[in-house]
C-alpha cells in the first residue's frame, strides 16, 4: 500500500516537468528551488536540522530534515552560507531500503518510468558511482540521470553499502532523487569536495 501511495504522489508531483523546461518549476513536496527554507520550515525546524559542511568549499550548507508527512524518510536542501533568506539551491529526498538492495532498484525502476512518462526532450544517462574512501571502497550507487538542455539534472541513485559499511557504520542502502540546477552540479564536482 505504501508503495502505491508513493507512486501516486510522485506522478502527481512530477506532473509540472512536463511544463516547464527549468527545474526551478518542479516542486518536490511542494517545495521549489528558489523558495526561502522560511515558506515551509519554522526558525526552530530549520536550528534543529541535521547540517552538513563540505570539506572543499563552504559556500553551501546542507540542511537535512526528517520527513513525517512524505513520501521520503528525509529531504535535504542546500543553502548558500550566511543567507540570511535561505534561498534553496538543490532539493533531494530519501528512502531507506535498509539491507534490501533489490528493493530500492525496483522503486527506482518506477520513478524513472514516470519520470519518461510525463516527460519529453530530457537527456538520459546513468552511471556506477564507487565511494572509494568508504571503509572497503566496495560500496556504490546506481545512478540515473535526466538532463534539461540548459544542463540542469533530475538524479536519482539507489546505494549498495558494503557489509563491511553496513556493520561498521550501520549505513543502510537508500535511494535518493535530487533536483540540481547546473552551477550548483559544478560547484559540487569541482569545489565541495
Amino acid at each position: 500500500m505504501r508503495q502505491f501511495l508513493i507512486v501516486l504522489v510522485l506522478i502527481f508531483s512530477l506532473q509540472s516537468l512536463t511544463k516547464s523546461d527549468e527545474i526551478s518549476d518542479f516542486e518536490m513536496n511542494g517545495i521549489s528551488i528558489g523558495d526561502s527554507l522560511f515558506e515551509h520550515f519554522s526558525n526552530e525546524e530549520i536550528s534543529n536540522a541535521l547540517q552538513m559542511k563540505y570539506p572543499g568549499s563552504d559556500k553551501y550548507i546542507k540542511y537535512q530534515f526528517i520527513s513525517k508527512n512524505s513520501e521520503y524518510d528525509n529531504i535535504s536542501f542546500h543553502i548558500k552560507k550566511n543567507d540570511p533568506e535561505y534561498k534553496i539551491y538543490e532539493i533531494s529526498g530519501g528512502i531507506f531500503f535498509t539491507n534490501n538492495y533489490s528493493k530500492c532498484e525496483k522503486h527506482k525502476e518506477i520513478v524513472i518510468n514516470d519520470i519518461k512518462s510525463i516527460t519529453q526532450n530530457l537527456i538520459e544517462d546513468s552511471y556506477r558511482f564507487f565511494y572509494k574512501k568508504v571503509e572497503d571502497g566496495k560500496s556504490y550507487a546506481d545512478v540515473v540521470q535526466f538532463k534539461y538542455n540548459n544542463g540542469d539534472l533530475i538524479r536519482m541513485w539507489c546505494v549498495n553499502w558494503s557489509e563491511k559499511v553496513e556493520k561498521n557504520l550501520n549505513y543502510g542502502d537508500n535511494f535518493s532523487i535530487s533536483l540540481s540546477p547546473i552551477k550548483h552540479m559544478n560547484w559540487i564536482n569541482k569545489q565541495a569536495y
